[in-house]
């Protein structure tokens, strides 16, 4: 099994016993752990906090819902949801939100600890620098020749895939799948963020493209040396 050590780490959890559960877990295995129980707490300590490897968010809060986290904040670390709503409907609304991954409880520590890993990479694989664009997905960052591109969860997610793999071609199917790690529901998600992302880089790169399509074969990124 794959550890999650010495990594910052959120939990997001009105369920004071399981809160309480998942800080002294992850904080034996010396991570620093912070927690919040509402959705006011939840904002707060997000805007206060640098640095943050992964969130745990569960949906129902006291105050209203975690999708809504999902929703407001645009720089967000992977975010592994953590909920007793376990329809289709609700997985898929939180994965095309920008959660990384979804877990529907009860949930061991263990289970908890492989899941975050998978969507952890090592701090020094973490950057990517390609055609003008650096991401850092620890950071959450993306630049292009040194200003800030504002991107989504998702978006930010289908760039940094595509960027690392670069030159390669992929459906808008694999692409969800590999990104989201679960089967594909609906490729229009995938084909609208997809969209609003090219659009994007062509308001800072016009004379570039950056995300390119070719019948048959999918989206690719292309490789160094190609533009």
């Amino acid at each position: 099994m794959r550890e999650v050590t010495e990594r910052t780490l959120v939990f997001i959890e009105d369920d004071t016993a399981l809160l309480n559960e998942m800080t002294a877990y992850f904080a034996e295995k010396h991570n620093a752990v912070h927690a919040a129980s509402t959705l006011a707490d939840a904002r707060r300590l997000l805007a206060a906090l640098r640095g943050v490897d992964a969130v745990v968010l569960d949906i129902v809060l006291p105050d209203g819902s975690g999708f809504d986290i999902l929703r407001e904040e645009e720089h967000l670390p992977p975010v592994i949801i953590l909920s007793d709503l376990g329809a289709e409907e609700s997985i898929y609304t939180g994965l095309q939100t920008g959660a990384a991954d979804y877990i529907v409880k009860p949930c061991s520590m263990r289970l908890l600890e492989t899941r975050i890993a998978l969507r952890l990479l090592p701090k020094k694989q973490a950057g990517i620098t390609l055609c003008g664009i650096t991401m850092d997905s620890n950071a959450r960052t993306a630049r292009y020749m040194g200003s800030t591109l504002s991107l989504t969860a998702s978006e930010f997610n289908v760039l940094y895939f595509l960027m690392a793999h670069a030159g390669q071609y992929f459906t808008a199917q694999q692409i969800y799948e590999q990104v989201w790690g679960a089967p594909s529901m609906q490729t229009t998600t995938i084909k609208r963020h997809l969209s609003t992302l090219r659009q994007k880089l062509k308001s800072v790169a016009p004379e570039k493209t950056l995300i390119i399509t070719a019948f048959g074969k999918g989206y690719s990124f292309p490789a160094e040396g190609t533009l």
